[in-house]
């Protein structure tokens, strides 16, 4: 039980302290990347937005009109509204055709990867910018994007993802908070060329390089390991912002959570096996430790709490290891309290909060994987298409 004990510490440190020290260290090792070239208006490759949605008449106009007002190239932009709607989001979007806009209609619901994969062959740009409907990017954000692309070694870039009003939603503080560590990290695979994933709300890769995908995994996760793969750098522009509004519930980030982690589990175990037999090893790397590594921490801590009490008469090692997780518990039910009587957590309780629902939601995601059960998006809780 001893040995178990500290296996588990070890498992669970290493997550979220080991392996971010290790990829930052690697990363100071790397060359540095040289400076994005400076093009002119004609050597801009072509880009075409795609925009999947689902009922979106509350917020299409608003995003098409966004994309419209990114800054690029003339005449080197397209926008193509791939859309599963039975509101009146077909109708709105219509209303901007001829201005660079194309709507793609299905009756059928099929869900946000199979609605892309419609969408890339009528794409017409050398570069493919994938965007959620509700997410809003800052007017210079494609062309920090697309830059990149002029160095040949890079086939995939994503944006960063920032949260309006985060101050008002009870989830912001332990997300932010996550998305400030996550980002270290972020920042230093992108310097080995390695970023294992994308932000959803707004990345870009090279047609060339793009795979059609199962509906039932992530193309943001996906997409930019396949350019790895391929043999093409994956990075990311922290300055190519994009801008959603946060979870309003606590809840509701544990119910988009499950469902990412659920479709997501899959893909990691398939390019797992690819990178391996590819002898891709840095990315086999990241995977196991900064995703499945991450996703069995749950796991991990179910474990841990019951060995530390049958531990705690060997040593108080063991009897604080015992406190430390009550206690940190005890913050968590203490903060989701807050929140369930409308006060909101306190940012003492939204971060071991936080964690919690994080941790929970991916026990949910892998175990609803495990047992054949595909997690589906369902609108009233999650607005991300």
């Amino acid at each position: 039980m001893t040995i178990l004990f500290w296996v588990l510490v070890g498992l669970i440190a290493y997550a979220y302290a080991g392996y971010p020290l290790l990829i930052m260290a690697l990363s100071a090792t790397a060359r540095p990347r040289p400076a994005p070239r400076i093009l002119d208006e004609a050597d801009w490759p072509s880009v075409s937005i795609l925009i999947p949605a689902y009922n979106e008449e509350r917020i299409i106009a608003a995003k098409i009109e966004n994309a419209l007002r990114a800054a690029y190239a003339a005449g080197r932009k397209e926008i193509i509204v791939a859309s599963e709607s039975d509101d009146g989001t077909d109708a709105i979007a219509a209303r901007y055709e001829g201005r660079g806009v194309r709507v793609l209609s299905s009756a059928a619901r099929r869900g946000k990867v199979a609605n892309l994969n419609r969408a890339v062959p009528h794409a017409t740009g050398e570069i493919l910018v994938f965007t959620d409907a509700n997410a809003m990017f800052a007017p210079d954000a494609l062309r920090l994007l697309v830059r990149h692309f002029a160095d040949p070694r890079v086939g995939s870039v994503s944006g960063r993802l920032a949260y309006r009003r985060a101050g008002e939603a009870s989830s912001a503080y332990g997300e932010e908070t996550y998305w400030d560590f996550e980002m270290m990290v972020k920042r230093a695979s992108s310097r080995l060329g390695s970023l294992p994933g994308a932000n959803g709300s707004l990345f870009a890769l090279r047609r060339g390089l793009h795979r059609p995908m199962s509906e039932t995994r992530g193309d943001d996760f996906e997409l930019p390991i396949r350019v790895i793969l391929q043999g093409y750098d994956s990075i990311l522009e922290p300055e190519a912002v994009s801008e959603e509004e946060p979870s309003p519930r606590y809840l509701d980030e544990y119910r988009r959570k499950v469902r990412i982690i659920n479709h997501m589990v899959v893909s990691a175990l398939m390019l797992l096996h690819e990178a391996w037999a590819g002898r891709r090893w840095l990315i086999a790397f990241q995977l196991v430790s900064h995703k499945l590594n991450r996703w069995a921490v749950p796991f991990w801590l179910v474990a841990l709490l019951p060995i530390s009490l049958y531990l705690w008469p060997r040593g108080i090692v063991y009897q604080v290891a015992v406190a430390a997780q009550v206690l940190f518990y005890l913050l968590a039910l203490a903060g989701f309290l807050a929140q369930t009587l409308g006060s909101g957590a306190p940012r003492l309780l939204a971060l071991p909060l936080y964690f919690v629902v994080v941790n929970s939601a991916a026990f949910a995601g892998v175990v609803s994987r495990a047992a054949g059960r595909e997690v589906r998006w369902h609108k009233r809780v999650d607005r991300n298409t």
